[in-house]
């Protein structure tokens, strides 16, 4: 194994220490998620979000809890408006990277979710997961 490689993975995978979860899970991901044949395309899954939102809360949809969902836009929420920072925002640009990537990873989960509840919703899928 080469030196700081992980076991089981190949030198040469992955972007800069990114492995394939991080990708997928990145807004990159949601990019390719969207182009894969027969999947939801951008514009529907961000047109599904607020029933995503209201069938997930009123727990009509079974692939999302209601606490997880409030608890992380509450997450996000709370960093954005926040004073404490882990880059503070008196840095130009510098600062409000780390706000960017929150609001981006809330979003893109979002994003992601809205795609399995449009499949969800049009019979694709008989549960969410």
């Amino acid at each position: 194994m080469g030196r700081g490689v992980p076991a089981g993975r190949r030198p040469g995978r992955g972007v800069r220490g990114l492995n394939g979860a991080a990708v997928s899970r990145s807004a990159w991901g949601l990019y390719r998620e969207t182009r894969r044949p027969g999947a939801p395309g951008l514009g529907s899954r961000v047109v599904a979000l607020p029933g995503l939102v209201g069938d997930v809360l009123r727990h009509r949809y079974p692939g999302v809890g209601p606490g997880k969902l409030v608890g992380l836009g509450l997450f996000a929420a709370l960093y954005l408006l926040s004073p404490v920072d882990v880059l503070p925002d008196v840095f130009p640009v510098v600062g409000w990277t780390d706000d960017t990537a929150v609001l981006l990873w809330f979003l893109t989960g979002l994003t992601r979710e809205s795609g399995r509840y449009v499949e969800w919703r049009r019979g694709d899928r008989p549960d969410a997961v």
